[in-house]
């Protein structure tokens, strides 16, 4: 697979492929929503694609343990890659995430999943693997992921806001219960098109519905919260 250097952020050297699969918004704005307060925990990225959102994590929080996992031979090679050049130590594992033994072992779980249960497959199988929901679906995922949580931990995740209902359900009845969502908008006054969820493995609380986000302002350039999320990569909240 033929890869390109690019700048992550304006100043992180990343490779990605150049035809197939490549990191989009939705990626920088998961890494951004997560936050703890923990010094150390041990968190598990599933369907790391080009490692992303592990590398932006080990930015913010270099004294915590990653494990990513990604299917596809030809982007787990560039995952290991990208974290060789920042020197990470990443546990990356090359399979299907279905097939990870064990459980209660991490404290945090994140994941940005192919979104797509229906529709036409792109020629590329690269990039119809990561978009279409053809080696898991939502709810293998979240089965998976209450598994392996330890009691208390946090699964995050991102999807089309019009399947907010199905994944809020699914979380629900399967003890991941909903914690935090945040709407996302491609701009102020158009409907959400995505919605990043945090859900808590047992947890018995109220779930709190954070303000929107609004990508693009009313003159077609980025928001503030836009750019705080490109210069510091974090989404206060």
């Amino acid at each position: 697979m033929e890869k390109v250097r690019e700048e992550v952020l304006y100043k992180y050297p990343f490779y990605q492929p150049v035809d197939g699969y490549r990191y989009s918004v939705d990626a920088l704005l998961l890494a951004g929503f997560i936050q703890s307060k923990e010094s150390f925990i041990k968190v598990l990225d599933i369907g790391t694609g080009s490692g992303i959102i592990t590398l932006l994590l080990s930015k913010r929080f270099p004294e915590w343990e990653f494990s990513a996992i990604e299917l596809q031979k030809d982007l787990h090679k560039i995952a290991l890659e990208n974290f060789n050049i920042h020197k990470l130590n990443v546990d990356l594992l090359d399979g299907d995430y279905r097939a990870i033994e064990g459980q209660d072992i991490f404290d945090l779980i994140v994941s940005n999943p192919p979104f797509f249960n229906y529709g036409h497959l792109p020629k590329n199988e690269s990039e119809a693997i990561a978009r279409h929901e053809i080696a898991g679906d939502m709810e293998s995922l979240i089965v998976k992921s209450k598994k392996l949580l330890k009691g208390g931990g946090y699964f995050y995740v991102i999807y089309p806001a019009d399947r907010m209902a199905e994944l809020l359900t699914k979380l629900t009845i399967n003890k991941l219960a909903p914690y935090a969502l945040k709407l996302i908008h491609p701009s102020l006054g158009k409907s959400a098109s995505l919605v990043m969820v945090v859900a808590r493995k047992n947890h018995k609380g109220r779930l709190h519905v954070l303000s929107p986000l609004y990508i693009g302002d009313e003159t077609g350039g980025d928001t503030l919260e836009i750019k705080e999320l490109y210069d510091k990569g974090v989404l206060e909240w």
